[in-house]
């Protein structure tokens, strides 16, 4: 199952760097506002493992860019490789201790995601995926539901700002079967791909929310778009994760937002 250098890497630093992800869960220290903006936070563990990942990627891959929640899009060198790193998604719910957050780590090169690895310490959870290989979930094989129509969907949303959520959430929660929030991106695309639920939506992303799922998503059988239906990119500020046959109808309601 585990095939490439690059998964290997991934799996062994969302462990090591799960340890301090677990013992600081709830009470972690240092909590500041990000961007001077009252809704973001950041935390000395959002730090301190995005460092310790960065270092590591850096030393076994020095030629690969690295693109990161908490820190610049250094190193300049350009190649094809592009590291995708979230240390904490969900850093308010890890704040809170609410169980709904994890360490993302995707690579991807001029063809999209390449690999991914989305791990919940709390939960013990493993999310691993790359292209061409399947989707994996603590070892076990995952596929999204069989889901055909949009009413038949337990669906989750997403956004940062109460105008995001007003208008998500007024569109979908008439036209599917129950709406869940896990505050969460990464999260809840990876219950998707397990068929936990039939579609994730949100209108305010950054790439490092969605790029290690992206690979699991799809290596799952689902499909991930821009909430408009456009190719996913490293540019993307929204999405639309689906189980794949229920991706067209939800467009109709997703790319008014």
């Amino acid at each position: 199952m585990i095939t490439s250098p690059y998964l290997r890497l991934a799996i062994l630093q969302a462990k090591k760097n799960g340890k301090l992800f677990k013992k600081n869960f709830g009470h972690p220290g240092s909590v500041k506002i990000k961007n001077n903006d009252p809704r973001n936070f950041v935390t000395e563990i959002d730090l301190q493992i995005e460092t310790n990942i960065r270092k590591a990627i850096a030393k076994n891959f020095p030629k690969h860019k690295i693109i990161g929640e908490e820190f610049s899009r250094a190193p300049e060198n350009h190649t094809d490789y592009f590291w995708i790193l979230d240390p904490i998604d969900g850093t308010t719910n890890f704040i809170n201790g609410v169980p709904f957050c994890c360490i993302s780590i995707g690579l991807w090169d001029k063809h999209g995601p390449l690999m991914g690895v989305v791990y919940n310490p709390i939960s013990e959870m493993m999310y691993i995926a790359e292209r061409g290989k399947g989707a994996y979930l603590n070892g076990k094989k995952i596929t999204c539901p069989k889901i055909s129509k949009l009413n038949e969907a337990i669906g989750a949303i997403g956004w940062l700002y109460p105008e995001g959520g007003i208008k998500i959430f007024s569109k979908l929660v008439r036209v599917c079967r129950k709406v869940r929030v896990y505050a969460t991106s990464t999260w809840q695309a990876c219950l998707v791909a397990s068929g936990n639920l039939g579609f994730f939506t949100t209108n305010e992303v950054n790439i490092w929310d969605i790029g290690a799922a992206a690979c699991i998503v799809r290596e799952a059988g689902g499909k991930i778009t821009e909430i408009d239906g456009k190719p996913l990119s490293l540019h993307s500020q929204s999405v639309l994760v689906t189980a794949g046959k229920i991706h067209n109808e939800l467009i109709k309601y997703t790319k008014q937002l």
